[in-house]
C-alpha cells in the first residue's frame, strides 16, 4: 500500500467524538478523495480517502464546500462534495448546519491563489470503479508531458470533464489522456468521465 493511499477503516458510527476544541462528525467518502493541505484543488495533496473510509470530520468552511478531516492519523482538507455523515442510519450530503458540523476558517494556511481554470468538473454520479490499465498505457502516461488544465471542483474517478479539456490519444487504448488539476487522468472519450487516476 503506498503511503498516500489510506484504507478503509470501517463502518459508520452516529455518536460525536471530541477532537480537540470543536465537535467531530463521522463522515464518509463516497470516491477516493484527495486530502489537501488547503480548502482548494490548488492545494497540495497529502493523501487520498479511499471510498467509503471511515473520518473524523473537525469543521468546515462557512459555504460548506470544503471541511476539514482526520483520518488514519493525516489531517487535511477534502471536497465536501464528496462527503456524507450517518445520521441516525440516514446518510446524508453536507450541505449546511443540519450536520452537526462546526464551521471553521483556514486558519494557519497560507493562501495559495487558484489559477484560471476552462471550467467545472461534475462530480461523479455515485461510486466509479477505476479500470486498471494495461503496464503500457501506465508507461505511456508517466512519460508523456501534455497541455495541462485546471478545472473548479475536485478531480475523482466518475467525476466529468468540461469539453474545453483536450483529450489526448493514448496508444493501445480506447481513452483519452489528459492532465488536470495536476493530476494524470484517463478519461472515457463518449461520455469524458474519469475512469483512472495515475498516482506516482
Amino acid at each position: 500500500m503506498k503511503a498516500s493511499s489510506i484504507a478503509a477503516l470501517g463502518a459508520g458510527m452516529t455518536i460525536l467524538l471530541a477532537a480537540g476544541p470543536a465537535l467531530a462528525v463521522p463522515g464518509f467518502s463516497t470516491a477516493h478523495l484527495n486530502l489537501r493541505t488547503g480548502p482548494g484543488t490548488q492545494y497540495p495533496v497529502v493523501g487520498v480517502m479511499e471510498y467509503n473510509v471511515r473520518s473524523n470530520i473537525t469543521g468546515c468552511l462557512a459555504d460548506w464546500s470544503w471541511c476539514s478531516i482526520t483520518v488514519a492519523g493525516i489531517s487535511g482538507w477534502a471536497s465536501a462534495e464528496y462527503l456524507v455523515i450517518d445520521q441516525g442510519g440516514q446518510v446524508m450530503q453536507i450541505t449546511g448546519p443540519d450536520s452537526g458540523i462546526p464551521v471553521v476558517e483556514a486558519e494557519g494556511i497560507a493562501a495559495v491563489v487558484a489559477g484560471p481554470s476552462v471550467g467545472v468538473v461534475v462530480g461523479a454520479d455515485g461510486h466509479v470503479v477505476a479500470i486498471v490499465p494495461e503496464p503500457a498505457v501506465i508507461e505511456y502516461i508517466s512519460a508523456t508531458p501534455v497541455n495541462p488544465y485546471a478545472v473548479q471542483g475536485e478531480v475523482v474517478v466518475g467525476a466529468v470533464l468540461p469539453a474545453a479539456v483536450t483529450l489526448y490519444q493514448v496508444p493501445g487504448s480506447v481513452y483519452g489522456y489528459t492532465i488536470v488539476n495536476h493530476n494524470k487522468v484517463l478519461v472515457d472519450v463518449n461520455t469524458r468521465a474519469i475512469v483512472y487516476i495515475h498516482r506516482a
